[in-house]
């Protein structure tokens, strides 16, 4: 049976090092994790509460229960690694759909400009994680997001409805 160690801001110091990819948590009276990462337990229903602390092998350390009790640059270091780790583009618009070399190529415009996103398999690749929202990754490893599937444009839809669904 697994426990959740809650770790208490307080008790725990979190600071970046010059030249490190990841950065550092010092846990008082236990130990140093040299390349944090921070993951949301619940990134959808709970996207402001309950952040897994874990050390360079994906090993959860403990959970903090928000960032409430940080100090102003503790805060800003884990939205930093949240933001790199959760950055997702939201979708405004689908410009075409194509299949290309087995794959399912996406030009899309989103919240970030412009993109293209290759797609192998959508049944693997894309999870409905409300009823109209859409969470899709591409063979690479980065996520898109269409937040109401109903609220895009007309061809949006059709190129979806005529492509994959």
């Amino acid at each position: 049976m697994y426990e959740v160690r809650y770790l208490e801001p307080e008790g725990i110091r979190i600071y970046r090092v010059s030249g490190a990819a990841h950065p550092r948590v010092e846990i008082e009276g236990d130990r140093t994790i040299l390349q944090a990462k921070f993951k949301r337990v619940f990134p959808y229903s709970r996207p402001d509460r309950f952040f897994s602390v874990q050390d360079g092998a994906n090993k959860e350390v403990g959970v903090l229960r928000d960032l409430a009790g940080l100090d102003p640059e503790e805060r800003e270091i884990v939205g930093q690694e949240l933001e790199r780790r959760y950055y997702t583009p939201r979708v405004s618009r689908i410009r075409d759909i194509r299949r290309d070399s087995g794959m399912f190529r996406f030009e899309l415009d989103t919240d970030r400009g412009p993109a293209t996103y290759f797609v192998r398999n959508w049944r693997d690749s894309a999870h409905e994680v409300m009823p109209g929202r859409w969470q899709i990754l591409s063979v690479d490893g980065q996520r898109f997001q269409i937040e109401d599937l109903n609220a895009l444009d007309k061809h949006s839809q059709n190129l979806l409805y005529q492509e994959l669904f």
